[in-house]
């Protein structure tokens, strides 16, 4: 049976925090420090498991009041007070916008369900692009709470009378684990997030550590000097799978076996193996950490999170420094007059009904924090009432390659697009493969200078993450495990003309617009758009899959026979320039996307539709609500400038891939920016709901502008479809 006390586990356990807090504080290249959390789950697995054999042996039974005592006065004080810290810090930095939802968290990790919180936040595309939680490192401690609440009554079931009781148990963990491990490999693959977050994904790994535990006394029976170097090579696994690993790929998974294996191989060189790494891990320093690594891991996240927001943007390596040496101070303090004297409180271990009673009243104070915190009253805008942006003037826009061919662009309000019908006279020639605002609109370089959030401001700050199109709502806008569009029809629903919407969200967030010209114009509109898929044959990464997004390539397909099915003359292309590469998140470079529209465009001009890209726009590179909600007086903070916004090589090659190919693209970047700036807010008008797409109210105040640039294309293929 394991010791009570053991140098090696308390040095892992340094080894285990150390390299999560590198990998946070992006030090020393650890792209996998996040595998720390794993070593954790074993290492927990064990001991827990050794635990509960020790008290089995020694009376025969377990007593689960006795062990959920037990961990309240381990976990619970520690995890109470950063809780609580956390709340005050983020309610005095934190932007106003972020604390709903840390309130909401703060309420999860008080109450053990921090996990299912973040899983789901972390499947839902509109929020896994909001800044991290201040909280979200309480997933790890979520699960592990779940386990103590189910291992101790599962083990004791397992190990109930029978001579052969500690290999029923065996092969019981082992079966659970089996199971665990395959549902985390297929979990992997289709909903990344809830692999990495959820207990039953994770289960194996604490199960590991179980069965090595329940293994001990044959594992002791084999030579100190064999399990020396197998624990070297455990040692070794862990370290190199903290270079080796990345967000980029499929983790958990099969990846996690390395950080599994290799801390098992390091519990089973144990403390007595006299050359194996407890020839390191003993050292004074290791101890020191290992020993204060749950209030570590505890504090050095919300101080990082916390004190980016408090000084303003992304960290130096000087107050990266400064703040995790501020969390380890704070978390030695904690240890020892908060941690270890509850935990060590003879009066509390002799009283279980007290103890029990102090978790429950520190649940309590962790979940009314955040209930505090999340029902305060946020003032986001200021007293000022801002007028409706309107086009003062007739603005043109640059058609083809040449600048004296222009088309006039309609002037008028928002509410209706302008009065024409399907017989609009065309200019004389082929059709214009560029359209291109020629200057910025002058609403838009008076929205550079707007100073405060207008009171009247569509949407609200608190309402921008709502103000989606209704695809959104309908399943139109498919999301990350649907593969086949739906009969999402709209627009002029009854004609015989028909035009589609064909992208990811980047093409969603155009869909109010289109279907306001559509019903105008006596258009049919197809709604054809899937989250985080781009429109050439490419497989791409999506955080809220997993490392590898399969779903779009049978999704391209149905789109395109959809589009032949329904022989939609027209289809609007847009989507996110920005889409990662599978291994490495990042963009895809030039030459892919010029490949990619070399095919698809030829392909569906050949099936009869006729492609219109419309370029991307511009990635403000921060949250905006978030941002203004932190600059009510002082919006300009939040402008962002035109070349960080637009990478002006990746528009041009985006654009030449569509033109050169016979495609006409709609630029709309002189619609979002001025030559120098990009405003996020327009006279009254809000116009990013988040970090990358625009407001539904802003495409639809574009209106005017979009049908003139596109209609007399459109109704030209319209002109020609209906004479062949």
């Amino acid at each position: 049976m394991a010791a009570e006390i053991r140098r090696d586990i308390e040095g892992l356990r340094a080894v285990a925090v150390g390299v999560v807090v590198l990998y946070h504080a992006h030090f020393l290249g650890l792209r996998g420090g996040f595998i720390g959390v794993d070593v954790f789950f074993v290492v927990s697995g064990f001991l827990i498991t050794s635990l509960l054999l020790r008290e089995h042996a020694a009376g025969g039974r377990i007593s689960l009041p006795r062990f959920y005592g037990r961990r309240v006065r381990r976990l619970l004080p520690a995890s109470c007070l950063v809780v609580v810290g956390t709340v005050i810090a983020g309610n005095i930095w934190l932007e106003p916008l972020r604390l709903r939802d840390l309130g909401t968290d703060a309420v999860a990790s008080g109450g053990f369900v921090a996990n299912i919180v973040f899983a789901q936040r972390g499947t839902d595309y509109l929020q896994s692009a909001l800044p991290p939680s201040a909280l979200q490192h309480f997933w790890s401690l979520a699960v592990e709470e779940q386990f103590y609440v189910v291992w101790p009554a599962l083990l004791a079931l397992l190990l109930w009378r029978g001579s052969r009781a500690t290999s029923r148990a065996a092969i019981g963990i082992a079966t659970v684990s089996v199971a665990s491990f395959a549902v985390c490999i297929w979990q992997t693959s289709t909903s990344q997030p809830w692999a990495f977050f959820g207990l039953h994904a994770r289960a194996w790994e604490l199960g590991a550590g179980a069965l090595l535990a329940i293994a001990w006394p044959r594992v002791v029976a084999l030579s100190p000097r064999l399990r020396g170097i197998g624990g070297w090579i455990g040692l070794a696994v862990i370290v190199m799978a903290c270079f080796a690993t990345s967000e980029a790929m499929a983790f958990p998974g099969v990846l996690a076996l390395a950080p599994v294996i290799g801390t098992a191989l390091v519990l089973a060189s144990g403390d007595d193996a006299t050359r194996g790494p407890v020839v390191v891990l003993r050292h004074g320093v290791m101890q020191w950490i290992g020993a204060r690594s749950y209030s570590i891991y505890l504090w050095h996240w919300p101080a990082l999170i916390i004190g980016e927001a408090a000084l303003g943007g992304s960290l130096s390596v000087a107050e990266r420094i400064a703040l995790v040496a501020g969390s380890v101070v704070a978390a030695d303090l904690s240890y020892r007059f908060v941690e270890n004297p509850v935990r060590h409180s003879r009066h509390l271990a002799t009283r279980n009904n007290l103890a029990l009673g102090l978790g429950a009243l520190l649940v309590v104070v962790s979940v009314g924090a955040g209930l505090l915190l999340r029902n305060k009253s946020i003032d986001l805008a200021s007293d000022v009432v801002a007028t409706t942006p309107t086009f003062v003037t007739s603005a043109s826009v640059s058609v083809g390659t040449s600048v004296d061919s222009t088309v006039p662009v309609a002037t008028g309000s928002t509410d209706v697009p302008p009065t024409t019908d399907s017989t609009t006279t065309l200019p004389a020639g082929p059709p214009p493969p560029v359209v291109s605002p020629t200057e910025p609109l002058a609403a838009v370089i008076e929205g550079v200078a707007t100073e405060k959030v207008p009171k009247n401001l569509e949407p609200s700050l608190a309402g921008a993450s709502g103000d989606k199109p209704i695809i959104y709502d309908d399943g139109c806008h498919l999301d990350a495990g649907s593969t086949e569009p739906g009969e999402c029809v709209f627009g002029d629903t009854s004609s015989s003309f028909t035009v589609a919407l064909f992208g990811d969200s980047h093409a969603a967030q155009w869909f109010n617009a289109l279907d306001m010209i559509a019903k105008q114009r006596r258009w049919r509109l197809l709604s054809l758009t899937k989250l985080g898929c781009t429109p050439i044959e490419q497989i791409t990464y999506n955080s809220t899959v997993g490392a590898t997004y399969p779903q779009c390539e049978p999704w391209r397909a149905n789109v395109k026979k959809r589009l032949a099915e329904e022989r939609a003359a027209v289809v609007f292309i847009s989507y996110s320039n920005r889409l990662q590469q599978v291994g490495v998140k990042q963009p895809f470079p030039d030459q892919v996307w010029l490949d990619g529209f070399a095919e698809l465009i030829p392909e569906l001009r050949a099936a009869g539709t006729e492609p219109v890209l419309i370029t991307d726009t511009p990635y403000p590179g921060r949250d905006v609500p978030i941002c203004l909600s932190n600059n009510v007086s002082s919006v300009r903070n939040c402008a962002f400038p035109r070349e960080k916004g637009i990478r002006q090589s990746r528009l041009d090659t985006n654009i030449a891939a569509a033109a050169n190919n016979g495609a006409q693209v709609l630029d709309v970047t002189n619609w979002m920016c001025t030559d120098k700036t990009c405003p996020v807010i327009v006279g009254n008008l809000l116009v990013y709901r988040d970090s990358n797409h625009i407001t539904t109210k802003y495409a639809e105040w574009l209106v005017p502008l979009i049908d003139a640039a596109i209609s007399p294309y459109v109704e030209g293929v319209r002109q020609r479809t209906s004479v062949s």
